[in-house]
């Protein structure tokens, strides 16, 4: 889960509660995203407006998949992305010119500002699609929806490995932030009133969580049993980002998992951070990145070598000058609803293009220290 999502509410939500420290559930949204859910092969452009209803069906879309699969029998330096040949159509486009459509998925915060300065600036147009971009709260549930309502998702290292493990054909197919020491994707923040100097002082204590089952909660687990800690000691409560500076000021948590713009407003109301999670498992390290179905990426290498051009033409654009950097930040704004003195404010994330396959090897290894993992998962064939 990430940054950003929207100001915080003046009143403190009621906790969720999902799982020790060594638990994991899956969170359903909360936001009804606007487009709905379709069998396999009827894939409408338009639809009525429903909400996006796709918790527990994993087990279901293998079945369809493999159904499926029978009757067809028979921060780093931006990347300057090729420029198409004269008097032809861009990479993504029909031989005609015509725009090539994709649907993509992603979360309403700072992970979503490349994505959406490509689709205000163009730069999805200029290299042939034209990209309907939908949010949701939770990615992890649109995930089992690749190939079939969605073309494209963003996602994370225990979404693409959980799915591979499920049977799915999920692969990645770009980059898109890493989480670095200079620029930390998430902050573990505590009380700063509260007794608590490091991870092993959360014992017995409780903590918030914006995905117990997603890449920050793990590396919370994977750093509080490198540092002795057992499984459980730890009690996790889902609670929305927006909603993290409410419950540890309140006292209703005695720490956060934090990210931003929520982990500084922690820090200026004189809370403490413990350090960066993702520190306990390495340096740099992918926090998410662009997701589809594997078939669907192999069938379509030009949409999607365009949609990592437009992607890159973005990064571009955003460290051209501080004018275009202000661009993308009222960009972010009109997405997150987030008010545009802190959307101009906020520590960006570090951006990486980058597929990067040792890090997916990395998390592997976490999740099987972990219990979270009982096979081995052949991380190149996750990548594209």
């Amino acid at each position: 889960m990430v940054a950003g999502a929207a100001p915080p509410k003046q009143n403190p939500a009621p906790v969720v509660p999902a799982s020790r420290i060594a638990d994991s559930g899956r969170s359903r949204s909360s936001r009804s995203p606007r487009r709905i859910l379709v069998p396999p092969g009827a894939r409408p452009r338009s639809a009525p407006t429903r909400p996006l209803n796709v918790t527990a069906i994993w087990r279901l879309l293998v079945v369809s998949a493999a159904v499926l699969a029978l009757g067809a029998c028979g921060g780093q330096e931006p990347v300057d992305p090729q420029s198409p040949e004269d008097g032809g159509a861009e990479e993504g486009g029909d031989a005609d010119g015509e725009l090539t459509q994709i649907d993509v998925a992603f979360v309403p915060a700072t992970t979503g500002v490349l994505l959406n300065v490509a689709e205000k600036e163009g730069f999805f147009e200029k290299h042939g699609l034209d990209a309907e971009l939908t949010d949701a709260d939770n990615i992890s549930d649109v995930i089992p929806t690749l190939g079939q309502q969605f073309d494209i998702s963003l996602g994370t290292s225990t979404d693409l490995i959980r799915a591979a493990e499920a049977g799915l054909d999920v692969v990645q197919i770009s980059g898109n932030t890493i989480s670095t020491k200079d620029n930390p994707f998430a902050r573990l923040i505590v009380n700063g009133e509260a007794d608590i100097e490091d991870i092993t002082d959360l014992e017995g204590r409780r903590m918030a969580s914006p995905t117990p089952s997603g890449v920050i909660n793990m590396a919370v687990r994977y750093w509080a049993q490198q540092e002795g800690l057992q499984r459980g000691a730890i009690e996790v409560v889902q609670v929305p980002p927006p909603n993290h500076p409410d419950q540890l000021n309140a006292g209703q948590v005695d720490a956060s998992q934090a990210l931003e713009p929520f982990a500084s407003q922690l820090l200026g109301a004189g809370h403490e951070s413990l350090g960066n999670p993702f520190a306990a498992i390495r340096l740099p390290l992918a926090t998410n990145f662009w997701v589809a179905q594997g078939q669907w990426a192999e069938e379509n290498p030009e949409v999607v070598e365009s949609f990592r051009d437009a992607l890159a033409d973005a990064q571009q654009f955003m460290a051209d000058s501080e004018e275009n950097e202000d661009r993308a930040r009222e960009i972010l704004a009109d997405f997150t609803g987030m008010p545009r003195p802190i959307a101009q404010d906020v520590a960006l994330p570090t951006f990486d293009l980058e597929v990067r396959t040792e890090d997916l090897a990395t998390w592997v290894e976490v999740l099987q220290e972990l219990d979270e993992l009982d096979t081995d998962v052949d991380t190149d064939e996750l990548v594209r």
